[in-house]
Parts: structure tokens; sequence; C-alpha cells
């Protein structure tokens, strides 16, 4: 996604852009990612914010269940050429020379939507998952595995305890 030099002069707000999933290579996404930005223009360059709304096919660590899940990820960067504050500065800035005639968000627009990424993908918080031993999903069905069999394999580890 490219912001030309030409919009960040003259400042935009609440600016919808519609990006293509595989432009930004993020499988499992809907086709269309919505973006709203805006920019001002500020003392060391052009800061952009807003935010990106997208949903995504995801698989449930529990129970395997193909499961969507809408991310709405906060965007906030500067764009300067300013050196002190691209290496001292703990937010989002980037190289953008007054040479530049525009600038690729497409890198940050990726980082930010797999950052917000779930670690453990579950389909609800209450996701039973499936049975260790027949496979059953258990948030369906009850399972008939006997459940005994696992605490008698317990109370024989407890004998040779002893």
């Amino acid at each position: 996604m490219k912001l030309y030099k030409t919009e960040l002069e003259i400042g935009f707000k609440n600016k919808e852009f519609l990006v293509e999933s595989n432009a930004l290579d993020l499988k499992n996404f809907l086709e269309e990612i919505r973006c709203v930005l805006s920019s001002d223009k500020v003392s060391s360059g052009y800061k952009i914010y807003g935010f990106v709304d997208t949903l995504a096919s995801l698989k449930c660590d529990r129970c395997l269940v193909i499961f969507e899940n809408e991310f709405q990820v906060k965007i906030d960067v500067i764009l300067s050429n300013n050196n002190e504050l691209i290496k001292e500065s703990s937010s989002d800035v980037l190289r953008f020379l007054d040479s530049d005639d525009f600038i690729d968000l497409t890198s940050i627009l990726i980082e930010s939507i797999i950052i917000e990424l779930p670690i453990k993908k579950l389909c609800k918080d209450e996701c039973k998952g499936l049975c260790a031993s027949c496979g059953v999903d258990l948030n369906n069905n009850s399972c008939c595995c006997k459940k005994s069999q696992s605490i008698n394999q317990l109370s024989e580890l407890k004998q040779l305890m002893k």
C-alpha cells in the first residue's frame, strides 16, 4: 500500500483503503483488508495513524474447528528523515527522505496484523477440545471412553512409588 508525498503534504482524515490480502501475502484472511488512516504533518515529518479491520479464518488449537475471528489493529507510524528520531524512538518510525515520492506501508500492515494474531487460537474461551483417547469433539458430543483406565494407571504408578 503506497502513500504518495502529495497526499501526505495535504493531509487526510479517515481515508479508507482496501488492500488485497494476497498483496500482503496473508493466508486465511478475508480477500480485502480495510484500512482507515489519517495523516498529519508534524515537525519531524508525517504521522500516519488509524486502524485496520480484517477477518481471518483460524483453526482452533483445542478442537480443530475452523472459525472466523475479527481483528481491529491500531496503526501509528511516524515518517521522518531525522536519524536521531529513527534511532532513539520506541514507536514505529520509518525513514522517509525529502527526495522520496511515496512510502510503501505494506510491511507495517503485515507486521501489525501478525502481531495481533492470538498465540492460542480458540473458537471460544470454554472450548473443551478433543478427547485424547477417541478424538471426539467434546463441544458437540460426549465420549464413551473409559475414564477409569487412566485413573488405574495412576494408581499402579503410586504402587511402584511405595
